[in-house]
């Protein structure tokens, strides 16, 4: 039967219609609603208000429109179903019922047009009106309803959707607004009306699904208009006791899920709606609302603390059921549709937690309706560059670095980047989660150290994208430049008002990061650190401004995640907060004492890991391969090792020294040189110490490029404080300056975009042992060095560690028995020593490169045998023994005290969101009703 709209045939004989309006606290609509009903074309026969114990002068309004006569009184806290029981006791009985609220108005055919589809076919039970938005008038909010499987309230529409006709076509839908509704008198008797268990929400759905269900249709009436508040769902209407709580949204919807579902699917929805509703609790704290968690979590106990209730309303239901739920799917929501509203909450509370000063409070009116009456044309304004110099210099930035870059580039189709410091990613996001929280960490041997933080961010990042985790460290180092250059511009943006200024001074930071080498030399944890380090020192300087803890907590995060990829950063910000003290003074003591507490909370047991062994806090992310940094190198701000030219650097030393002159600038320009100062010295420090990073291997030189780089990047940001009262000087000055400045960019640039990322990093496979090796159940014991220059030993499961498995070190008594049957091995190796290697797990040696000398001690050993290599330079031995295989799991406390760490940065993390605190609706009462 077509749906189109009919020919008001029942104008010869016409249905009589009750109309019952329900006011409460509702004086503010009133006077507009009661002028509409009384220029209706078609009015009803017989009228009713039912007053809900109103103290806004509401029933006295009605009393003088309908007469005292027509006035119900009900007493506080009746629900709206009652209310119209009350109402329908106190008049005739009509054919049809027509609903009304205390703020909606309609128009004058409203109801007729209820009346034309209500009477096109006698299957029709139910018909509401389009229902548009007041005091917009043209936005929409309802032209009929559906609910989701997850017990959402769904209109179909998009968010302040006009009404611009797309939606004017009568249809079949499953429920519609309680505003307006036109029921007949025979079926609400046979549903018993509205259910007394929904006084106020979701119980248009409820009655309208029991109408489906009873072998009825509900359709809308499009050309049928009223004008809708929606007081209470906004919360703009008086409130006093008695009123329903913001949680009864909530319950009601999944009472009305859960009442309604078949037989089938009830024991399945039960279970869902539940373990649904812990999951959106979580969501919405995550997003700081934690008021919504609150109504969230009573709903839940009020339906699931009451199944006789439940058991009771599903019983009523199947009086009048005539169909099966399966026999009206076509009315419900598609089953999608909440996890795409899942997907939204989800990537807004992201937005809120990553850049939280972007969230914007947004009211009901459209921005539209404030956009000024003449816009420029934007193809006759200036060029973009002239616009938005920093948007185009970031992406030629991105390009650039694709350029650069290309040697990697192959890393984005295959199997991610390797090589230098960087090993390998893990097959999965879940190789990531196991070394913080899982059993088994793949390294063969028991391990004594704690699982490396910086496994935490990296497996949150790499979860969505489970099966290529690889990507993201390809991404990290392919775009490190501009990531670098976007933190530091941010950072620019408060230290000088002077655009042109911090966009160079930005991008000297950016070629600092490009000219120290750390993306050729796979030097992972560096690169993040560079792009860690201008938040930190943002957030420093937000603190020192305006004092909060919650800037304390965000800053005390940032730091934790910097020293997570490169522990350096930590004595390097304490120290920064030190002199943040001695500036500032008690102005920022206690919330200093939050941002020094909390990265030391949140390193937690790893961070023993590095400040237990003297110096170990040098070892970053990847493999601990030595520095070769002069004293040159560092007061360039280079690390030694694959870099640009040191003299580029020279016109910004230049500059810091020149900028020491200004008085005008020079409190400024001494802040930063003090930071400077303190990046050098520890930069020294690192030039005259060494390490150890696990057992057999030999002390090793720290990698200094981090506080190198923040060395020279203080002497820029000197430069930037006095640019302006060097600019005053001389205009000749001035462009000498920026033609210094400049310098180190351009000619960064040009040798970062000629030479490329060429170094030990690539696309290629990074197996530690060849693939035959690779495939033996046991361990492989890897010799290096020579008999000469010393040797050092590791050992590797399967085909070697991945990322973050270096970080693990065998216990002190399985490296000492090792340790001491490898020497044994280079001197008069016997069969006590194979014996200790096949104890330990070892079922092969492997030399790359080996040394004939060396070559040939092993080979005299027993119960070693020769076997194949791939390669000519190396050699390789298997023992004849069986090898007691260790499956290197971690006691399940340090599980746990893992665990509870991941939930200690969850915490942090949310307190330190944007909170959301429930409020009155942006648009005033009486301004709706204007």
């Amino acid at each position: 039967m077509s749906e189109s709209a009919p020919v008001s045939l029942w104008l010869d004989d016409p249905p009589t219609v009750g109309a019952v309006l329900v006011t409460h606290n509702g004086a503010t609509w009133l006077p507009k609603v009661l002028a509409s009903l009384s220029a209706m074309s078609h009015a009803p026969d017989v009228w009713r208000a039912v007053d809900v114990a109103s103290a806004d002068g509401s029933a006295e309004l009605v009393r003088d429109s309908f007469g005292a006569d027509r006035v119900v009184r009900a007493p506080r806290g009746t629900g709206f179903g009652d209310a119209v029981r009350l109402g329908l006791e106190a008049m005739p009985r009509t054919d049809w019922i027509w609903l009304l609220h205390d703020d909606s108005s309609v128009l004058p055919g409203t109801l007729s047009g209820l009346l034309d589809i209500a009477t096109s076919a006698p299957d029709i039970a139910i018909v509401g009106p389009k229902i548009r938005e007041w005091p917009s008038l043209r936005r929409l909010l309802e032209v009929g309803l559906t609910i989701t499987g997850t017990g959402g309230r769904e209109t179909g529409l998009e968010a302040g959707e006009p009404d611009a006709g797309q939606h004017d076509r009568p249809r079949t839908v499953l429920a519609v607004n309680t505003a307006g509704m036109l029921i007949r008198r025979d079926v609400w008797d046979e549903l018993d009306g509205l259910d007394r268990q929904l006084p106020l929400y979701f119980d248009d759905i409820d009655i309208g699904w029991r109408a489906a269900r009873a072998g009825y249709r509900t359709m809308t009436a499009p050309s049928a208009v009223i004008f809708h508040a929606e007081a209470s769902t906004h919360g703009v209407r008086r409130a006093m006791s008695g009123d329903r709580p913001l949680w009864e949204r909530r319950r009601a919807g999944l009472f009305v899920q859960l009442a309604n579902t078949g037989r089938v699917m009830f024991v399945w929805q039960y279970v869902r709606l539940l373990c649904g509703s812990v999951i959106r609790v979580l969501g919405l704290l995550i997003a700081k609302d934690p008021e919504a968690a609150g109504d969230e979590l009573l709903a839940v106990r009020s339906v699931y603390a009451h199944p006789l209730r439940l058991l009771r309303a599903r019983k009523a239901r199947l009086r009048t059921a005539r169909r099966t739920n399966r026999a009206v799917g076509g009315l419900f929501a598609p089953a999608w549709l909440p996890y795409q509203h899942g997907f939204d909450a989800a990537r807004e509370a992201f937005v809120a937690i990553v850049n939280p000063e972007t969230i914007e409070t947004v009211g009901r009116r459209s921005s539209l309706e404030h956009t000024p009456d003449h816009v420029e044309d934007l193809d006759e304004g200036p060029p973009l560059l002239q616009r938005r110099p920093w948007l185009v210099t970031i992406i030629a930035l991105s390009v650039l670095s694709l350029v650069a870059s290309r040697t990697l580039l192959g890393g984005i189709f295959g199997g991610g980047l390797s090589g230098g410091a960087l090993l390998r990613a893990p097959d999965t996001a879940g190789g990531w989660w196991s070394l913080l929280i899982g059993g088994d960490r793949g390294v063969g041997f028991a391990a004594d150290a704690w699982g490396p933080l910086f496994a935490l961010p990296l497996a949150v990042v790499a979860t969505p994208i489970w099966f290529r985790p690889d990507l993201v460290v390809t991404a990290v180092l392919i775009f490190a430049v501009p990531l670098a250059g976007v933190a530091a511009h941010r950072l620019g943006r408060r230290l000088s008002p002077h655009r042109g200024h911090r966009i160079v001074w930005a991008l000297t930071y950016a070629a600092a990061v490009a000219a120290v080498g750390a993306v050729p030399q796979g030097r992972f944890g560096t690169v993040v650190a560079l792009i860690v380090t201008p938040i930190v020192v943002n957030l420093g300087l937000q603190l020192a401004e305006l004092p909060r803890w919650q800037t304390a907590l965000r800053l005390g995060i940032w730091i934790a995640l910097g020293a997570a990829f490169a522990p350096v950063l930590l004595p390097m910000a304490l120290l920064g907060l030190a002199l943040l003290w001695f500036l500032e003074g008690r102005w920022v003591s206690h919330q200093l004492v939050v941002a020094v507490l909390t990265p030391l909370v949140l390193l937690g047991p790893w961070l023993i890991d590095r400040a237990a062994v003297p110096w170990r806090w040098w070892w970053e992310a990847g493999r601990p391969l030595p520095g070769t940094e002069s004293l040159l190198d560092i007061v360039a701000g280079r690390a030694g090792g694959l870099q640009a030219p040191w003299w580029l650097s020279v016109p910004v030393l230049v500059l810091a020294v020149v900028a020491l002159v200004p008085r005008h600038t020079r409190a400024s320009v001494s802040v930063a040189w003090r930071c400077g100062l303190i990046a050098l010295a520890v930069a020294l420090l690192g030039h005259v110490v060494s390490f150890e990073a696990s057992a057999g291997r030999v002390d090793l030189a720290p990698w200094v490029a981090v506080p190198s780089v923040i060395w020279l990047a203080a002497l820029a940001t000197a430069a930037l404080m006095a640019a302006p009262a060097l600019q005053r000087i001389d205009r000749r000055v001035a462009i000498a300056a920026l033609a210094a400045a400049a310098v180190m960019p351009l000619g960064v640039g040009g040798w970062w975009l000629a030479g490329g990322v060429d170094g030990p990093v690539d696309p290629s496979s990074d197996l530690a042992v060849p693939a035959f090796l690779a495939d033996r159940p046991g361990l492989t014991l890897i010799i290096t060095g020579s008999t000469t220059d010393g040797v050092t030993y590791r050992t590797v499961a399967g085909p070697g560690p991945f990322l973050g498995q270096e970080a693990f070190e065998p216990s002190a008594s399985a490296s000492k028995d090792v340790t001491e049957a490898v020497q044994h091995l280079l001197g008069r190796g016997t069969d006590a020593d194979i014996t200790t290697l096949a104890a330990a797990g070892v079922d092969a040696i492997y030399a790359p490169e080996v040394e004939a000398e060396l070559a040939r001690r092993i080979d005299s050993v027993p119960r070693l045998e020769q076997s194949g290599s791939d390669d000519p330079r190396s050699r390789v031995w298997t023992l004849s023994s069986e090898p007691t295989l260790r499956d290197g799991r971690v006691p399940a406390w340090r599980r746990v005290v893992a665990g509870g760490l991941v939930i200690v940065w969850v915490m942090a993390v949310l307190l330190t969101t944007p909170v959301r605190r429930r409020r009155a609706d942006v648009v005033d009462a009486k301004e709706m009703a204007s």
